[in-house]
């Protein structure tokens, strides 16, 4: 029996395996082979959501979901933490003591976000990065009455690089609504040289932040965030601080020594097999736990987990296989509470300049919002 194990169950990882337990379906029902997916939680949390937490929280039934319930039945689940990843003697070992070998791997370990970077996290700051600090923003937002808003990027790369133009476009809006916007002054800042990779994204963007009123400034090394203030290259007074923590790759990419300094894991852009010592050629990685120039982000996984399930599925069916990963990118941008506009390019082909943002736009990232967990579990 060959057996395919996957570690983590995100996005990637599960769309992955559900797609394997499709294409490999007959093969798993006559016991040629199986699938393990290794998960230490038992629910998934749609992190997409956690934008909308400080204005208007999407229902719970959108935002969480068991695991067990997300994956077809021919897939195995093991509630487990993966203490180490054996590269060199093909194995997964966990917290619990558990030995697993595998003969083709996927590592969907995601990214870590490191709240911690930063002092005063959830009093001086906070971030819709996760769950627990957007929930803060939206009691800051509730407190403030006027002055100045602070939103910084502090590190490149951080998942879903669009997410924080989103914000200031749903902050505009509801300081518009509540009548705050003629009180409120809104800066910008990020360390990277421009606001967006892709140089006609770049320019909407900056386009936009200009139709709002909004200044911003490039370059901006974050030093600390003390209480009232954003300290770098220059210092920024602000009575409500929104910031981006640093990411890095997952603990056990780093303790296995298979990812970079910053723990993100080394893959081959176009077949997302793992080029670590040690890796066979039957090891792959997806989604927010790779190295790639491409943003971190669920459509990227979603994208990734086609070309990993295609790759594994031929092997095991034909020999070989020819998929290869072209570096798709499709991302919405919102602009407001019921505008937004779409943008999408790959390695060879740049981002045109966006669409003007609708409400077309709008519905399309609801359909997304909604259907997110019926597509995951049909694997399509």
């Amino acid at each position: 029996m060959k057996t395919i194990v996957i570690v983590g169950g995100g996005v990637g990882g599960i769309f992955t395996a559900n797609k394997l337990a499709a294409k490999l379906h007959g093969e798993i029902k006559r016991g040629d082979v199986s699938i393990l997916l290794i998960e230490q939680n038992e629910i998934q949390t749609y992190q997409p959501g956690f934008l909308y937490v400080p204005f208007q929280e999407l229902v719970p039934d959108v935002m969480f979901r068991s695991v067990s319930k997300l994956l077809n039945p021919l897939i195995k689940l093991e509630k487990d933490t993966v203490s180490k990843i054996d590269l060199n003697n093909k194995k997964i070992i966990t917290q619990s003591g558990k030995e697993h070998k595998y003969d083709y791997l996927v590592v969907a370990t995601g990214a870590t976000v490191k709240v911690g970077s930063f002092s005063g996290y959830g009093k001086w700051w906070s971030t819709v990065w996760t769950y627990e600090g957007a929930k803060r923003v939206r009691e800051m937002l509730r407190e403030f009455k006027g002055g100045t808003v602070a939103v910084a990027v502090t590190s490149t790369p951080y998942k879903c690089p669009v997410a924080p133009y989103e914000f200031l476009g749903l902050l505009n809006d509801y300081l518009m609504a509540t009548g705050l916007r003629a009180k409120t002054k809104v800066i910008f800042t990020t360390v990277a040289p421009h606001l967006h990779a892709q140089p006609q994204v770049n320019k909407f963007l900056e386009e936009t932040l200009s139709m709002w009123g909004f200044e911003y400034h490039t370059k901006f090394q974050v030093n600390s965030i003390e209480e009232g203030k954003v300290v770098g290259s220059s210092e920024i007074k602000a009575d409500l601080i929104m910031a981006v923590p640093p990411h890095g790759g997952s603990d056990v990419v780093i303790k296995s020594g298979i990812g970079d300094q910053a723990g993100w894991v080394p893959v081959d852009r176009h077949t997302l097999q793992i080029q670590a010592q040690g890796a066979t050629g039957a090891e792959y990685a997806l989604g927010d736990a790779t190295n790639l120039p491409v943003p971190k982000a669920g459509s990227v996984a979603h994208f990734q987990s086609e070309i990993v399930s295609n790759r594994i599925a031929d092997e095991l069916k034909l020999g070989h296989s020819d998929a290869r990963y072209d570096g798709r990118v499709i991302c919405f941008i919102l602009t407001g509470f019921e505008e937004a506009t779409m943008v999408s390019w790959n390695y060879e082909n740049p981002a045109k300049f966006p669409p003007p943002p609708s409400r077309f736009f709008v519905r399309l990232k609801d359909m997304t919002n909604y259907s997110i967990w019926s597509v995951m579990r049909c694997g399509l």
